[in-house]
């Protein structure tokens, strides 16, 4: 009698995951319709998060450098900005460039409690970056491409900011109502000049590097 439980009682669990995962995706995908708002930015910083996407795992992919200028497009309330900043240290940069100044707001009052100052929000747009040609020595996007409504145009720009050898990295969850998937995203980067260096699986998606020619 036992042994039936036990499989019944998991095949119960699996089916209450599914059913939750697939009623977060349709509230997400239809009643979200952009970037989480600023009113959310908290869900964003839940200490859950840290268990299904770690910080410090999850930025050791980037490939940043001490004393490197890192552009992080679409911080929030910067979940991996503090991390990104530790790791480039007092003579390197983070340009944190989000859509939404709210979020920037909650981004900023983070660093200063932190006594970040190597961490510069700007507020502007993924398709039309406000930053010198060839400026940054790299690059990252965490589950942000699937919001930029022209995605080739966004890629362009990071092309044009890159230095020569600069690193494009990208991290996907599949909680992301705007998940992009990887061969799609590996078109994307080709069409811009980009040559794939790297790419890793994760609890809940994946995350792949490229090289600025």
């Amino acid at each position: 009698m036992r042994a039936i439980r036990i499989p019944a009682l998991i095949a119960l669990v699996g089916y209450l995951l599914v059913t939750f995962f697939i009623y977060f995706w349709i509230r997400e995908r239809y009643g979200r319709g952009g970037p989480i708002p600023v009113s959310q930015a908290g869900a964003l910083l839940h200490p859950l998060r840290r268990w299904l996407q770690p910080v410090r795992p999850t930025v050791e992919k980037f490939r940043l450098k001490a004393g490197g200028t890192v552009l992080e497009v679409g911080p929030g309330p910067g979940y991996f900005t503090l991390e990104a900043a530790g790791v480039v240290g007092p003579s390197g940069r983070v340009v944190c460039l989000d859509v939404q100044p709210g979020m920037l707001d909650v981004l900023q009052r983070r660093l200063g409690e932190r006594g970040v100052v190597n961490a510069h929000p700007i507020v502007g747009d993924a398709s039309r970056l406000p930053l010198a040609g060839r400026s940054v020595d790299a690059a990252f996007l965490v589950a942000v491409l699937g919001e930029v409504p022209d995605r080739p145009a966004a890629l362009r720009e990071l092309r044009r900011v890159l230095k020569p050898g600069g690193v494009l990295s990208f991290t996907e969850t599949l909680t992301d109502p705007d998940y992009v998937f990887q061969a799609t995203l590996r078109d994307l980067c080709r069409a811009s000049g980009f040559e794939e260096l790297d790419r890793s699986r994760e609890t809940t998606g994946y995350t792949m590097s490229f090289v600025a020619p």
